[in-house]
């Protein structure tokens, strides 16, 4: 498995220098240019808390670009030459399956850890935002809760891909090469499960709000967590989610093994 995740890393080598050097060159452009501009730099403004958000976003976009071609190179070994390839090799479904799980882990784990140097470099370096920031950045990400929902949140990223996955190899098993149809049907498949467990969800957040299973990774970060009821981030919803991504990841698994047909 490791050696197929490392052909695949080296496919994606052109990517990932770009993406990083765009983001790199938004960060330095945001903390020396943007906030720069500002008539009184030393004094707290309202657009630079606007910053570090936006640059959120851009990595938040940066992780959906390289997601997407996840999914599309994923659908093209499915449908594709590419195929023929990946699965001649020695592997099971599982690992093959499990090199895409980590490739993804890399990205989101490339992502944090990009969006939290863009604010570090933001806190150091930025006029006007530094004092609003700088005394906050340790004790936020110091924070337990803080990357007890990172690790939440790549959990419910890696189940969310795990049932994706399951949809397009699903979608293949039942229409073979007829990839147009395969990919609408494997939407609704991912669309069906996705709604039905959100109303999963919201039924047991609803039954087990007695238990409180909740963090507070922004109550160390004034600009979130002030306030008579700082923002939660809610536990059950997300468990369940997990479960269904093991659940998506083990039948896929299988579909590989007994069904699927290159």
């Amino acid at each position: 498995m490791w050696k197929l995740v490392r052909y695949q890393l080296r496919g994606r080598r052109l990517l990932y220098t770009i993406g990083l050097i765009v983001m790199c060159a938004l960060t330095l452009y945001q903390a020396t240019h943007y906030i720069g501009m500002q008539e009184n730099p030393g004094q707290s403004a309202p657009v630079s808390i606007n910053v570090p958000l936006m640059m959120a976003y851009f990595w938040v976009l940066f992780y959906v670009v390289m997601t997407v071609i996840n999914i599309v190179t994923y659908t093209q070994d499915l449908y594709g030459d590419t195929g023929y390839l990946v699965f001649s090799l020695p592997l099971r479904g599982a690992e093959i399956l499990g090199s895409r799980i980590v490739l993804l882990v890399i990205d989101t784990l490339m992502t944090l850890l990009g969006g939290m140097t863009s604010v570090i470099v933001l806190a150091c370096l930025a006029p006007g935002l530094a004092p609003q920031i700088r005394p906050w950045v340790g004790r936020f990400l110091l924070t337990g809760d803080y990357w007890v929902m990172c690790l939440g949140v790549l959990a419910v990223i890696v189940s969310f891909m795990s049932i994706t996955f399951f949809g397009v190899t699903f979608g293949k098993t039942l229409t073979n090469s007829k990839k147009h149809l395969g990919s609408i049907f494997s939407a609704l498949v991912v669309i069906a499960v996705l709604w039905s467990s959100a109303q999963f969800g919201v039924m047991l957040e609803t039954r087990f709000s007695g238990i409180h299973l909740y963090l507070y990774p922004w109550q160390n970060l004034p600009i979130l967590g002030e306030g008579t009821q700082p923002v939660q981030f809610p536990l059950v919803s997300p468990l369940m989610f997990v479960a269904l991504g093991v659940l998506a990841f083990a039948m896929t698994s299988w579909l590989m093994d007994r069904k699927l047909n290159l």
